[in-house]
């Protein structure tokens, strides 16, 4: 059979794995720690070590002062060990992402996921240009058309695309095409979701060559799913399994 033709890209012998096109073999998943005080924050932290996550999604949102501390004590407890992703779920006004951003200056952040709320977000032009590159749309990025508009207003470098959020595969499509010519790199999230929808999201991350990040993690604490299978988790790698289709298995 032809290699199938997609707009990212296509492979030589059509497969079930390269039905969308395929740009990555694996990509580190973060995990991710809700809001709570810097000991259990700890805890928390080292339980993921110890299963070989090495990337950290802290939310954040509440009170900036405490969470600049929880930042500065993973790092001093972890170093270099984890990459740390902070998720402030609209919870800042400016002044407070500047102050976070001032005490976490040497902390390392790889990225920070919507700061301010979606009707404020307009004043995140204020920041430099090099620190809006390393935030990540989130509340604001719902399709295409409000993903043009964030391209447009270059107030993010970073997508954060969901398949709950944007309608499916299509709707995440459509974002990450606008993404690409705007040079905004795509991190692909999730709610706590079943394996299905989090194998299709991984699918479509893997089929987008600007596709940096990965937080799908959302189905690990689900305390019963009607499928397994899916995908696999080495190291905190992340990638699909060999079996044909979403390689689920009903159950």
């Amino acid at each position: 059979m032809a290699a199938f033709a997609h707009p990212y890209g296509s492979h030589n012998g059509f497969t079930w794995r390269y039905f969308y096109g395929r740009h990555h073999e694996k990509i580190l998943t973060s995990v991710t720690i809700g809001i709570k005080d810097v000991n259990e924050t700890i805890e928390e932290a080292n339980d993921y070590f110890t299963k070989g996550f090495r990337v950290l999604k802290v939310k954040t949102g509440l009170d900036a002062e405490l969470d600049a501390a929880r930042i500065i004590k993973l790092k001093e407890k972890f170093g270099n060990h984890f990459t740390i992703r902070v998720d402030a779920n609209t919870g800042y006004d400016l002044s407070q992402l500047q102050l976070f951003l001032e005490k976490t200056k040497h902390a390392g952040i790889e990225l920070i996921e919507q700061p301010l709320a979606p009707a404020i977000d307009s004043e995140l032009v204020k920041l430099p240009v090099e620190t809006r590159a390393k935030l990540a749309a989130d509340e604001s990025l719902k399709n295409a058309s409000s993903a043009l508009k964030l391209a447009q207003q270059n107030l993010y470098g970073i997508f954060n695309i969901k398949l709950m959020k944007c309608g499916g595969i299509n709707g995440a499509f459509e974002i990450a095409s606008i993404a690409k010519p705007a040079k905004i790199d795509l991190f692909w999230g999730c709610n706590d979701e079943s394996i299905v929808s989090i194998t299709a999201a991984l699918h479509a991350a893997f089929a987008c060559p600007h596709t940096k990040y990965l937080d799908l993690d959302g189905s690990l604490d689900l305390a019963e799913d009607a499928v397994s299978g899916g995908f696999a988790i080495e190291d905190g790698y992340m990638y699909p399994n060999d079996k044909p289709g979403l390689g689920v298995t009903i159950l």
